[in-house]
């Protein structure tokens, strides 16, 4: 059995708010938007921007996640942890790598020390410059996340975090770590190495404007005004379907499914059952229990 554990540091907000930028095949299923994404756009130099891109493109599937989580604590932060990252040794680096079964590029001390100086662009550009209130929301989510676990509740506590991801026991997981995330909302990410699973979960940590919907009801409603997604519920109403069986159902194409999907998901109205690498879906009615009061409590507010 696996155990749970929840973690937050500056630091994994920086990476992902980067990640959320640079990651094209997202933005429309983002909150923010392409709005978010050109405004943030024009704060850098375009040589800055081909830079980032292309150390994505070379980073592949190299990940900053275990050596934040190796940080020590009071290191967490930006400047600290690039700080403590920037001086660590090949020897270090490696060994850190190694430990989750990452796979390690032959130039990771080159691409650690641009990724540092990346990094350090995309802070003074954009990161320092958030509302406050994120990271302290985050910290606080954290903190109160990490106060409901307990042996069996931990499973539950993944699927609630996760509005409906499922992870079953598998032979070599032996540790999961739950991170909230803000920037890439209401997107849910998943990042597996031999034994250890980080999974950036979605929080509404700021309040709407005044007189707007709260996002989770937003998302909720939007999800159930399409009539394909409400095909898919009722296929997935005591069915439990993978990717393609769900595309053959319906007859659309496989990207126009992920789209729906990610809709279904980030309102909470399906389960995501993951085993290793298989992954099937079905109904989460639970999502439409509070839906009447939610709606009337916005209405007279």
């Amino acid at each position: 059995m696996y155990k749970v554990d929840v973690d937050f540091a500056p630091m994994y907000e920086c990476v992902n708010s980067l990640n959320a930028f640079l990651g094209k095949q997202n933005h429309n299923a983002m909150d923010a938007g392409k709005t978010w994404v050109r405004d943030v756009q024009d704060r850098f130099a375009p040589r800055t921007l081909q830079r980032m891109k292309e150390l994505v493109t070379v980073a592949e599937d190299f990940s900053l996640l275990p050596f934040i989580w190796t940080c020590p604590g009071e290191k967490r932060t930006v400047d600290g942890f690039l700080a403590w990252f920037g001086a660590l040794s090949p020897g270090e680096i490696y060994e850190t790598a190694g430990r989750f079964g990452q796979s390690v590029p032959s130039n990771l001390p080159e691409l650690r020390d641009t990724a540092v100086e990346i990094l350090r662009e995309w802070d003074r550009g954009y990161f320092s410059t958030i509302n406050p209130g994120i990271l302290t929301g985050l910290q606080q989510e954290a903190e109160v996340r990490r106060a409901l676990l307990g042996g069996e509740k931990d499973t539950e506590v993944f699927e609630q975090a996760t509005a409906g991801m499922r992870l079953y026991p598998t032979e070599s997981l032996k540790q999961v770590i739950l991170i909230p995330q803000y920037h890439a909302r209401p997107l849910v990410t998943s990042t597996f190495y031999d034994e250890v699973l980080f999974t950036a979960y979605s929080c509404d940590v700021l309040p709407p404007e005044a007189g707007r919907p709260a996002p989770a009801l937003l998302r909720l409603t939007r999800a159930l005004s399409d009539e394909t997604r409400l095909y898919i519920l009722r296929l997935l109403t005591g069915s439990q379907l993978n990717f393609t069986e769900i595309v053959k159902e319906v007859g659309l194409s496989k990207s126009t499914i992920h789209y729906h999907l990610i809709a279904l998901r980030a309102a909470g109205l399906v389960i995501v059952h993951s085993s290793g690498k298989s992954t099937s879906y079905s109904l989460r009615l639970e999502a439409l229990d509070g839906l009447p009061q939610q709606m009337a409590d916005y209405l007279q507010s």
